[in-house]
């Protein structure tokens, strides 16, 4: 998710490396998966695309979700869409609500932890 908050071409270039990993050598897939992976995140993740990640992440976890929760979630990122929400905001209800399916794919990726618990970076209430 990282990744296609970062470049969906990324994204997709990075994918392809991993699918075709098994025909090739290993180090070869390293070299390019490192060069795809290193040039995706030095484009700039902007507002749309990080509001297309959480989307992304919202389809993996909405089957688990009644209505309410849905539309919370959604508003939650058109919030931040909108500049009036920080991303953390849809962020921590897309980790809270895939721990609670026991999505842990989706719990675990970088983009909605971004950061080491220990750093405590975390808005101050």
């Amino acid at each position: 998710m990282q990744l296609l908050a970062h470049t969906p071409d990324g994204y997709r270039a990075t994918g392809r490396i991993v699918a075709r990993a098994g025909a090739r050598p290993e180090e070869d897939v390293e070299s390019d998966y490192r060069r795809a992976f290193t040039a995706a995140l030095g484009v700039r993740a902007g507002r749309g695309r990080h509001t297309n990640a959480l989307q992304h992440v919202l389809r993996f976890i909405s089957d688990g979700l009644d209505p309410t929760r849905r539309h919370d979630i959604l508003a939650a990122i058109d919030s931040y869409r909108k500049g009036r929400a920080p991303v953390s905001v849809p962020v921590a209800l897309l980790r809270h609500h895939a721990e609670g399916e026991d999505l842990h794919y989706i719990a675990d990726q970088r983009h909605l932890a971004p950061f080491p618990d220990d750093l405590f970076l975390r808005h101050n209430l």
